[in-house]
């Protein structure tokens, strides 16, 4: 059975260091998510957009990731 998967959706999310664990000394690590990124946007932009947004931030940036929402079907 053949499955089509479609991109119907995307999320740009920011991991930032708000603080350390003063027990562990373990960095303690929040997410910002940003939601409606067109599927259609290439990597590169959503990168280059989630830099520009962490340059805004308070907190460290920590990392950048992109989640993309698919449909699967059969054909």
């Amino acid at each position: 059975m053949a499955v089509n998967a479609t991109k119907y959706d995307s999320d740009l999310v920011l991991k930032v260091q708000t603080g350390t664990d003063p027990g562990t000394g373990a960095p303690i690590v929040r997410l910002r998510r940003y939601t409606r990124v067109k599927p259609e946007a290439t990597h590169e932009a959503v990168y280059d957009v989630g830099q520009a947004i962490a340059g805004l931030q308070q907190h460290p940036l920590v990392d950048i990731t992109r989640q993309d929402d698919l449909s699967l079907a059969t054909v």
